[in-house]
């Protein structure tokens, strides 16, 4: 645990108090009178003492209410349950009570703060009812027994003011909420209220259109700006609002509401909520601490600790310059979520200390002078079976590859410190690994060139249900996936960690490097490849009795021959071999050829077989 990343107050602020105690919460811890609590990662309160309850979460249905965990989002709750009033922004609900976050329904039932019942403790001491302070433990929030209708007006902004300004210079509309929202360079007003009251509000809408639901309002923007202003402030924070990306501004009788977000940082706002970023420039180059990278990183997952994220590689080498954050695998998947678009895996190559994965020099490349190759890299030289049989799946399609063994430490490749220049001569290439397959795909910006992944191939082939496989990590964007799983296999070569997933409950995987460690299959054990072990000391008999029945004269012939020229010898052998290899399935011929070098023989028997294979299995 970083104690120091408590310390971050928002994106653009960090306190002095030192941390001295994180505490994890759970039902029943008891709460010290000077504890602070910590609902987000992106906004925090200073204290020695921090109570974490970002991972507190859950929803309890009692009824005509819910109780809610304090750690828990508002969308959490809203894909299940209709409440009485809500966030427009997805903060944490015990986050929005303690803060008095601006909430959708302010027009009608005001601050949240002032409207909910809570679990909480103030001063060190539980309470349950009406919120009064302290730090929030549950929030009771009720059900919504009306149907609730949404209209939207757009136009100019400038008009759209007058018309809310007009409704509430003459009387106070009933209206649930009444929203004022720009974004980019388009404007409306969102109104909703329970349908009963349409009969009040016919002469006011008879312009608005029917809206589903109201604006949802995420933190993907560097700077945030909250509060609650005067009513009669409207018109400095609208010329604010034109300058920002997107802004909320919510009217109930003679105060305003607001929420303004942008890119570029704004002069300041008055009246702001102690989170608003309004300090100056953001302090963890660009990270506004949203916490997306989080859910999706395999080696915050792998090490079950959230500092090993994005979020804590940025956030903690603000107070650490060196430590081990960034030793990953660069699978990217921060990069898809990131809201602000950093090039998270960039900067993680120039930190990480990932383990060298050097080549054992296993393989030699054959044939490499086709257009078409399979790739072999010091992480997958090992999976022999899984190398044959690609190796055969690819010839029983009919394609013409050859072996490109690339004898290079595959950390480089991770790293981008290795040139691939080697492979822009070939059209089409083949891979065993996901690994492989991911670290590859740059070479699409160099080049006009197909890559293939052999198990996404075989999976097409025999169509198989995506549902039924287990896919890692490396593989989810490809696939469109969000239900991808990384078991650690390659996470634990780079970071020397020993913790592999098994909680896999698929019988098949897109990995090889998982069906290894955790004895399953892949796409490719089960295309129909008939692999023969026994081929093997069946060719040792085969050779062995061909051998003997040259019979006792030829061997002396040979003998005299062999003074003379080595090549007669060399053709009886080759004649003899022939004999036995003919008719072979091409399956047997593979399995001969990537186990020669292992097989007790001389030498020229090896080179007059290993070159028969060579013509047989790579023409």
């Amino acid at each position: 645990m970083h104690n120091n990343f408590y310390r971050i107050l928002k994106p653009t602020k960090v306190g002095n108090v030192e941390v001295k105690n994180v505490i994890k919460y759970s039902e029943g811890i008891s709460i010290l009178p000077n504890a602070v609590p910590r609902y987000e990662y992106f906004r925090g309160l200073e204290g020695e003492n921090v109570i974490d309850f970002i991972d507190y979460k859950g929803v309890d249905d009692l009824g005509d209410k819910l109780r809610v965990k304090a750690g828990t989002k508002w969308s959490e709750v809203l894909e299940k349950y209709k409440v009485e009033f809500w966030s427009n922004a997805d903060f944490s609900i015990g986050g929005s009570v303690f803060f008095n976050d601006p909430i959708t329904g302010f027009n009608e039932f005001g601050k949240i703060n002032g409207r909910v019942e809570v679990d909480a403790y103030l001063d060190g001491k539980y309470y349950s009812g009406r919120y009064k302070g302290g730090i929030v433990i549950h929030v009771y929030l009720k059900k919504e027994e009306k149907e609730i209708v949404y209209k939207r007006l757009y136009g100019n902004l400038s008009e759209l003011i007058s018309i809310i300004k007009s409704w509430y210079t003459s009387r106070i509309p009933v209206f649930r909420e009444v929203s004022l929202v720009k974004k980019d360079k388009e404007s409306y007003i969102l109104v909703s209220y329970p349908k009963t009251r349409e009969v009040l509000l016919q002469g006011l809408l008879s312009e608005f259109n029917e809206e589903s639901s109201p604006i949802v309002e995420k933190i993907e923007y560097e700077y945030w700006y909250l509060g609650y202003s005067p009513l009669n402030t409207i018109d400095s924070i609208i010329n604010l609002a034109k300058e920002s990306q997107l802004s909320v501004i919510r009217f109930r009788k003679d105060e305003i509401a607001y929420s303004i977000y942008s890119n570029k940082r704004l002069e300041s706002i008055r009246n702001t909520l102690e989170y608003s970023t309004i300090e100056g420039e953001g302090l963890f180059n660009g990270c506004i601490l949203c916490g997306k990278c989080v859910s999706v990183c395999p080696y915050g997952k792998q090490t079950n600790d959230v500092f090993h994220t994005p979020l804590g590689f940025y956030s903690i080498t603000y107070f650490e310059k060196e430590n081990d954050l960034a030793n990953c695998h660069m699978c990217g998947l921060c990069e898809q979520v990131c809201p602000v678009r950093l090039d998270i895996t960039n900067e993680l190559r120039k930190a990480t200390k990932i383990n060298q994965i050097s080549p054992k020099n296993l393989l030699r490349s054959i044939n490499s002078d086709l257009s078409s190759v399979l790739i072999i890299t010091s992480l997958s030289e090992e999976l022999n079976d899984q190398i044959i049989k690609s190796l055969i799946y690819l010839i029983k399609k009919g394609k013409r590859v050859g072996i490109f063994y690339l004898a290079e430490d595959f950390s480089k490749i991770v790293k981008n410190e290795f040139s691939l220049e080697g492979l822009l001569k070939f059209k089409e290439i083949y891979t065993i690994t996901p690994e492989e397959y991911f670290y590859l795909q740059k070479l699409k910006k160099r080049t006009v060139i197909d890559i293939y992944n052999i198990q996404l191939l075989a999976m097409n082939d025999l169509k198989m249900n995506k549902d039924n496989l287990h896919i890692p990590c490396l593989l989810g964007s490809e696939l469109n996936e969000s239900n991808f799983t990384c078991t650690n296999v390659f996470l634990n070569i780079l970071n020397n960690k020993d913790n592999i997933n098994r909680t896999i409950d698929k019988k098949v995987t897109l990995c090889p490097l998982t069906a290894r460690e955790l004895n399953i299959k892949t796409p490719l054990d089960l295309v129909e490849i008939n692999l023969d072990e026994n081929y093997i000391s069946d060719f040792y008999k085969k050779l062995e009795i061909g051998t003997k029945d040259l019979g006792e004269d030829i061997e002396e012939d040979l003998g005299w021959y062999k003074d003379i020229e080595d090549r007669i010898v060399d053709e009886v052998y080759s004649t003899l071999i022939d004999g036995i290899i003919k008719g072979e399935n091409i399956e047997n011929l593979v399995l001969l050829y990537f186990k020669l070098n292992s097989m007790d023989l001389t030498k020229n028997i090896k080179e007059i077989l290993m070159d028969k294979l060579t013509k047989i299995i790579f023409s």
